[in-house]
């Protein structure tokens, strides 16, 4: 069913994450009220906190094991005031590296970017294999090698600081594809989300195999460019040992629907008449959300989110498979690292709300009282060798523990 006026009552939802575009989400009566449910808890924990403005600068990357290839990035991320090369936000965030499609460039995301900037992710999109003459194996190389750097925080300029080591790559179209060859050669990766993959002329099938982190595909379903039952599904069923796989399908999702509106992709869908950028994109963010913050942010209800709009809506289509024990988190809300540490550390709130810690020592003196931490802050703490315990505390009372060796 497509989001079209005469199909039930019209909705206007602002929804901040894209731009302050008014989106006008149209669905049957039954459907409604259950969707927009689900859309609010979600505004209300995922992105009630997500105040950040949306900075931008770029990369030059060099490949020094490929003599010398030149990789630029173009780069969104969390910062005081929005704008070129603003300071950024304090703290660290996990990062999102993009590959884009054929013909279009690394600034035609900007939605999509912004998007993720408003959750707290670091938005890297690569600017390499933009002609109508590519290499898509230098592509997934590319893309590897860029996701490697970002996790090492071996990154130039402003943002040097900003990364947490934690990073998940993906791709629309050929860059779907790149990115099935990227995560093949093993990267320091958590996850993958590829948009409308396209079978490469290094495989990306064949490489599917060798994957072993969480993978993503969203398909619209009524794609004319990459065929679901020729690309998108056996791409997806190629990575056979993933531990956890999710394919979405959007009913009258086009092919260009996840970059933005007026790219050159749009002239190979001349005349296509089912979602628009804005609608396809609000889709793709509320599923691809809540599987980053599951396996890049470790919070625990992502899955959750994800199977609860799924059967919220009409018009979108989930097929989850996950290994037994793959919702088991180490540390669902908040973390200590290192751990065990050399005579400091952090205490990371990832969380939705206002955390309150505490720590105790070995002999259960209380070694620092009741500090709140913001969603998304840290602290970095400095004690003497011993074992510690950190207890967190949240505002409905629901106490948290966990130990912390220092050597």
């Amino acid at each position: 069913m497509a989001l079209r006026s005469g199909q039930g009552n019209a909705v206007l939802t602002q929804v901040p994450w894209v731009e302050q575009r008014a989106l006008l989400l149209i669905f049957p009566n039954d459907e409604l009220m259950r969707l927009l449910c689900f859309f609010s808890m979600f505004f209300l924990c995922g992105f009630a906190n997500a105040q950040w403005e949306v900075g931008q600068t770029d990369w030059l990357l060099i490949d020094e094991s490929r003599d010398d290839r030149e990789i630029p990035c173009s780069v969104w991320y969390p910062a005081v005031a929005s704008g070129s090369e603003i300071e950024p936000e304090m703290g660290t965030f996990p990062s999102f590296v993009m590959a884009h499609g054929f013909l279009i460039s690394s600034m035609d995301y900007t939605g999509l970017a912004e998007a993720l900037v408003g959750a707290g992710y670091v938005f890297v999109s690569l600017a390499t294999e933009e002609g109508f003459v590519t290499s898509h194996g230098d592509y997934g190389l590319d893309l590897a090698f860029v996701a490697n750097r970002t996790a090492e925080g071996d990154i130039p300029g402003l943002l040097s600081e900003s990364t947490n080591g934690r990073v998940a790559i993906g791709g629309h179209s050929v860059g779907g594809g790149a990115s099935w060859l990227a995560a093949a050669q093993n990267p320091d990766i958590d996850a993958v989300v590829a948009m409308a993959p396209a079978e490469t002329n290094v495989s990306a099938i064949a490489a599917g195999e060798n994957i072993t982190v969480p993978v993503l595909v969203l398909s619209g379903s009524a794609d004319a460019v990459t065929s679901p039952s020729d690309q998108h599904e056996p791409i997806y069923n190629a990575a056979v040992n993933s531990p956890c796989r999710a394919f979405v399908s959007i009913e009258e999702g086009g092919h260009c629907g996840f970059a933005d509106p007026g790219t050159l992709c749009d002239l190979t869908e001349f005349g296509f008449s089912g979602l628009s950028n804005a609608e396809q994109l609000a889709l793709t963010l509320a599923m691809a959300v809540p599987w980053l913050n599951y396996f890049v942010r470790d919070e625990p209800s992502g899955l959750d989110e994800m199977s609860a709009v799924a059967a919220s809506s009409p018009i979108l289509s989930l097929d989850l498979s996950c290994a037994m024990g793959i919702a088991v988190q180490k540390f669902p809300f908040w973390q200590i690292y290192p751990n065990p540490s050399q005579g400091a550390g952090k205490i990371e709130n990832q969380s939705c709300e206002i955390l309150t810690f505490r720590v105790f020592n070995g002999l259960g003196q209380q070694v620092m009282s009741d500090l709140d931490i913001y969603p998304s802050g840290e602290i970095i703490l400095h004690f003497n060798s011993g074992l510690y315990v950190v207890e967190a505390c949240d505002r409905q009372g629901s106490v948290q523990r966990q130990k912390w060796f220092i050597d």
